[in-house]
């Protein structure tokens, strides 16, 4: 199972989502509680370490009642890389990412990556970069937020 959920059909990285899932199995064989009972515990659990965009709580419980019940979706979601040392422009681009996912209500899985070696497996040599998947959409500036939910709405 891991760390992952599928939500509107994009593959989510949870932290504790293995833990939380393992957990409730338990106290669903131990209390009796139904599979939706089970999901809001899942919920409560996972809400306190993730980011979990407003008005997406009923997809994560369905989501979570299929984790619980074996009937988990299966999906290829795109990673959104964020290539750089951890200058102010890497970090001002990560935030500008994670401002227009929230703006979107857009879930993903994001990675700053700041180890050279691993930017230039990329084929990256100026940073910051943005990718999604693999597809390298900018290095060496700062896009706008608008060229950010434009590659992004086109990409995830």
């Amino acid at each position: 199972m891991g760390n992952k959920i599928i939500v509107g059909g994009k593959s989510i990285g949870l932290f504790g989502l293995e833990a939380a899932i393992s957990t409730t199995k338990q106290l669903m064989k131990d209390k009796g509680l139904d599979k939706h009972q089970g999901a809001e515990r899942v919920f409560a659990a996972i809400e306190k370490k993730n980011y979990i965009p407003p008005g997406s709580r009923k997809e994560y419980i369905d989501a979570f009642e299929k984790l619980l019940d074996g009937r988990e979706e299966k999906a290829q979601a795109k990673p959104i890389r964020i290539l750089g040392p951890g200058c102010p422009g890497c970090n001002q681009l990560e935030k500008l990412v994670l401002e227009v996912l929230a703006e979107q209500n857009i879930a993903a899985d994001i990675f700053h990556v700041t180890e050279r070696d691993e930017i230039w497996r990329y084929g990256v040599i100026r940073t910051p970069a943005l990718l999604v998947g693999d597809e390298v959409l900018s290095t060496g500036t700062i896009p706008t937020a608008a060229q950010i939910k434009k590659w992004l709405s086109e990409r995830l």
